[in-house]
């Protein structure tokens, strides 16, 4: 890829040089022209398009164009939104003054991507969100859904990790609904796919169906909203080929930051002075961990600096080829994304230990025009990635570092093995991550679509049309493990007389590398039939869908027979549109479907939906110039949720090795049968009830456009395992039956903001900003009756943490004495002081309340926008969160909890603790070993999760027509951009999006260069 920046680099300047000397093919002269609107004032930003071919160029500031034709044939086609296509034959003109006229028509006919089909956006009724393709490439990350984070009102995403292949976001439309599956329903060319596997490069569109009315066509699937994606297709006239090349270098955000070994021994020292003991480690010893005159039996251990790098880099290249005529359009596109991990190496390996993925994608999309009214669709979709570990999960690894202290044992022994101790036997980070093998991941994706339409419209009425797709995709894995046990032992020092290393005998034996695999695949298939009408009487317009499909999905690899059957759903959907004279609109839709899932009789619902509009600014009395677009939307209806991760619950079954006793005078075990699932005949699907109030706004022109939805959703049914029953009945905890029995409300808002312009110099801009508020409450949980109703998770939202309220520390012995009795342990000057809720004058685990927010944040929030002059681009855009709160708890922020010396402590810990000098820290004093009164969970450990970051900003350079034509493309494009690349928050030492606790895989800062070119 360097050779390609660099050949590049040549052609620009050697192109730069020569432009005005070298000489126009003798066949190709150059037609020079003026575009002008309808005011006869010029129109910049002009599509001007060589037809037949992918030759072309854009007017400038000042209407103004050139371009190369090579025949008096030729034609030129001229195109700008808002305004008709114009079509001028070149003939022996020089230059050319081309006038465009507004096309109102046009704008009444823009469509938008619905739920099976597509819609004129003037007739929309339901909750839509889209995002414009440049707006998702402008975020350099293998992981679709890192692209879209605070770019669309409705959704709500979160990044926990940035662990190459495990790296992608949560996903959410309008928050959390329900106790289980909150995930949206997502689908790729109709069919329902992975979104990450796919490259934005491929994308056409991408919109988000947020309310009933846009959802129930989905039935049971549509609870949590639909992601609809289409990729790209052919376009009439010559092969188009374009090559996108980006690489960046990532550099990892807040690792974990450690005390030093000697702060560590004297932080040993002061938990023993403050309980009353004598110091561990002598002022000698002390000066020993800080100076490194004996790093093997005084370690000063840096496990953060020996495990991880802070720097690193990835790749995203693609190719496409696209074009056809009027019988076969085509469009094909092969794409290698490379994105390496952070974990340092031992050079003496033969194999590779560092974490990468390697991801191959192609795409081909063909259309066929068989006859007048027959088309066909063909798309063939492959994914290969293949992902190397090392022998120790992610989690595991950032477990040891926050384990092992910096003076528990060195990183390596003299002889360069793994250094340790009889505890914690392999836990070494370094050896973790370097001397414990490896892992390979090889995950493959066929897709495979066939679709057909066939126009009717002469052989049975004007507007019928019928639609068939065929789906079959098939995914497999494959884990090669290699893993190694490192040998464990202890360095001894050196023999007094000899002067040799003495090492304690080995804790573990070293083994060589073991070998086994772990395979997972699936299939499946999907059908539809669909039958559509659409005509229009005058003013009055119509259209009516029905459709029928059906998926069946089998685990092929399962781990036993009731998961090896067919995952099977089936179904029908409908709607109906009206839309009088542009001015008022209804729609009726409605999913009729169901699942094996559930009992007989229980199988299939009916989701109906309702919605209606108001185009106000069609009105004949409507007489306000600047307001070119007023829109109402209301909508109302059910749709339902089948995503309960548990299969047949209505069936009871039996365990045959059960709870066992012994007996007999050599006490052998026998075994019992049992109860092992107890069926509930009337399991179903989760509903949901919507409602939703929109208001579109466009403001000169739509030059301003604003889109406002408030929405409100009861979620019913949700099944749940009762938690009424009583153990004297006695059930098995985990034979208690489940039932549709939850309930919860959600609400909120979500809007957009947008202003778009090219000024008469050709200047452009566009700025944007969205926001998404939602927020759940839980109306029925079946929890038993609490004591206190403050500790009752009724009327309060999803996943809300119930903690102490801390009252600061204690200060003195006399503090101590005049406060509630703490019930957890005797506490001590430094220790945590809780408020009494209840007002017993005893702190126990009543007096627990609901405090900050959950960890999901309930809004969040994206603005920023992009200016363009001539040949140069500008884009930022910010990305925050707001009512999130994250609990800093745990191993390395609770020291020695494991006990005295045990475990790594942070640096946020040490410089904020309490101590007779410090008495203003803000954490509570060290203490030798688990401090039952201090480790709890409570508001001292609770951050504010708000945060703002500079998401991304980009910089781009287009190559002036007259210089890239010289070359022999038809355009050239440099571009410069960068990811995450400031956060304002208020915890610091680990990313504001991370879960709860201390950290795991950074998120990373991306630094991207690349360039994208269109040969002729």
């Amino acid at each position: 890829m360097n050779k390609i920046l660099a050949f590049m680099i040549i052609l620009f300047l050697v192109a730069d040089a020569k432009a005005k000397s070298w000489p126009l093919q003798s066949a190709d002269r150059i037609i020079r022209g003026e575009v002008v609107d309808e005011k006869n004032e010029p129109i910049p930003g002009v599509s001007v398009r060589l037809l037949g071919s992918a030759q072309g160029t854009v007017t400038d500031e000042k209407g103004k164009f050139s371009l190369s034709v090579a025949a008096e044939k030729d034609s030129l086609q001229f195109s700008f939104i808002g305004y008709k296509n114009k079509t001028i034959k070149v003939g022996r003109l020089q230059e050319l003054k081309v006038k465009l006229e507004p096309d109102e028509e046009n704008k009444l006919n823009e469509v938008t991507v619905v739920g099976y089909g597509t819609q004129k956006k003037i007739s929309v009724t339901g909750s839509l969100s889209s995002i414009s393709v440049k707006e998702i490439q402008r975020v350099s990350t293998p992981a679709l859904s890192n692209a879209i984070a605070g770019k669309l009102p409705g959704i709500i995403t979160r990044q926990a990790s940035g662990e190459p292949g495990y790296d992608a976001a949560q996903v959410y439309i309008r928050g959390l609904s329900t106790f289980g599956n909150n995930a949206p329903l997502i689908l790729i060319d109709g069919v329902e796919r992975d979104m990450n596997n796919i490259n934005a490069q491929e994308i056409e569109s991408f919109t988000i169906l947020k309310d009933a009315s846009a959802t129930a066509v989905y039935g049971v699937r549509g609870a949590n909203g639909v992601i609809l994606i289409s990729t790209k297709r052919g376009v009439t006239g010559k092969p188009a080929v374009t090559f996108r090349t980006e690489a960046a270098a990532l550099h990892a955000l807040r690792l974990p930051e450690y005390i030093n070994g000697q702060q560590y021994a004297s932080l040993m020292n002061e938990a023993r002075v403050f309980s009353g003991e004598q110091p561990r480690w002598s002022a000698e010893e002390l000066e020993k961990f800080g100076n490194g005159s004996d790093p093997y039996l005084y370690p000063n251990s840096n496990w953060t600096d020996a495990v991880l790098k802070r720097d690193t880099w990835q790749t995203i290249n693609n190719l496409s080829v696209t074009g056809g005529n009027e019988i076969i359009k085509y469009y094909t596109n092969v794409g290698y994304t490379l994105q390496n991990g952070i974990y340092k190496q031992d050079a003496t390996n033969k194999f590779n230990t560092n974490a990468n993925i390697k991801r191959y994608n192609f795409r081909s999309n063909v259309d066929l025009n068989l006859s007048k009214s027959l088309t066909m669709q063909l798309g063939l979709g492959g994914i290969i990635q293949n992902g190397n570990y090392p022998g120790f999960s992610a989690p595991d690894i950032f477990q040891s570092l926050k384990v092992i202290s910096p003076i528990a044992f060195p990183v390596t022994n003299p002889d360069g093995t793994p250094g340790g101790a009889q505890t914690f036997v392999g836990w070494n980070p370094w050896g973790r991550v370097s001397q414990s093998g490896y892992s390979t991941q090889d995950r493959s994706t066929l897709q495979g679509t066939f679709a057909a339409r066939w126009d009717m419209s002469e052989l049975v009425t004007k507007g019928l049309s019928l639609r068939g797709l065929f789906s079959y995709d098939r995914y497999s894995q494959t884990n090669n493990v290699r893993i190694k046990e490192f040998e464990v032992k202890r360095y001894l020092g050196k023999d007094p007389d000899t002067g040799e290393d003495l090492y304690s005998a080995p804790f573990r034996e070293e083994k060589p590398l073991g070998y086994f695999t772990e395979n997972g695949s699936n299939r499946a298939i999907y059908m539809e039939t669909q039958l559509n009408y659409e005509r229009s009487f005058e003013k009055h317009n119509l259209t009516s869908m029905v459709l029928f499909n059906q998926r069946d999905y089998v685990d092929l690899t399962a781990g036993n027979s009731v998961s090896n059957l067919p995952f099977r759903r089936m179904g029908l959907a409908g709607r109906v549109t009206y839309n009088y004279d542009n001015r008022y609109l209804a729609e009726v839709n409605f999913g009729y479907n169901g699942s094996e899932n559930f009992p007989k009789g229980k199988r299939f619902g009916f989701f109906p939906a309702f919605s209606a509009g108001w185009v106000v600014s069609n009105e004949k009395f409507w007489n306000v110039p600047s307001i070119s677009n007023l829109k109402i939307r209301a909508s109302f209806g059910k749709v339902g949720n089948d995503q309960i991760n548990q299969r047949f619950l209505f069936l009871s079954t039996v365990k045959t090795l059960g709870q066992s006793y012994p007996f007999g005078p050599d006490q052998q075990l026998f075994y019992g049968m049992e109860e092992n699932q107890i069926g509930n005949q009337d399991v179903t699907w989760e509903r949901a009830t919507k409602r939703n109030l929109g208001l579109d706004l466009g403001f000169f022109d739509d030059k301003i456009t604003i889109q406002v939805d408030a929405f409100d959703e009861d979620r019913t049914g949700i099944l749940l395992q009762r938690q009424t029953v009583p153990y004297v009945t006695g059930f098995f905890p985990w034979s208690i039956p489940y039932g549709n029995i939850g309930a919860i409300k959600n609400k909120g808002i979500d809007g957009l903001i947008e202003m778009r312009n090219t000024t008469s110099g050709g200047f452009f801009y566009s700025l944007r900003g969205n926001f998404t508020f939602a927020k759940n409450t839980i109306i029925e949980n079946d929890e038993p009756t609490r004591r206190y109703s403050y500790l009752s998770g009724k009327g309060l939202p999803l996943n809300q943490n119930f903690a102490f309220i801390s009252e600061g520390l204690f200060q003195s012995d006399e503090d101590i004495a005049t406060s509630p009795k703490q019930s957890f342990s005797i506490p001590r000057p430094g220790d945590v002081k809780y408020k009494d809720i209840n007002g017993d004058g005893i702190i126990d685990s009543y007096d627990q309340i609901p405090v900050g927010y959950p960890r999901l944040p309930q809004m969040t929030f994206g603005f920023g926008g992009t200016i363009s002059y001539k040949s140069f681009d500008f884009s930022l855009y910010f990305t925050g969160a707001a009512k999130s709160s994250i609990f800093l708890s745990g191993t390395s922020m609770w020291p020695f909890y494991d006990g005295l010396g045990v475990n790594n402590v942070l640096t946020e810990y040490y410089n904020n603790r309490w101590t007779p000098e410090n008495r203003d820290g803000e954490y509570p004093a060290i203490d030798v070993g688990n401090n039952p009164n201090n480790f709890l969970n409570s508001t001292t450990w609770m951050k504010n999760g708000n945060y703002l970051r500079l998401r991304n900003l980009e910089i781009g350079y287009t190559l002036p027509q007259r210089l890239s034509g010289r070359i022999g493309v038809s355009s050239l494009r440099f571009f410069v951009n960068g990811m995450n690349l400031y956060t304002w928050d208020h915890i610091k030492i680990i990313d504001p999006e991370s879960n709860d606790g201390t950290g795991g895989y950074p998120l990373q800062r991306s630094f991207n260069a690349g360039l994208q070119i269109d040969f002729k």
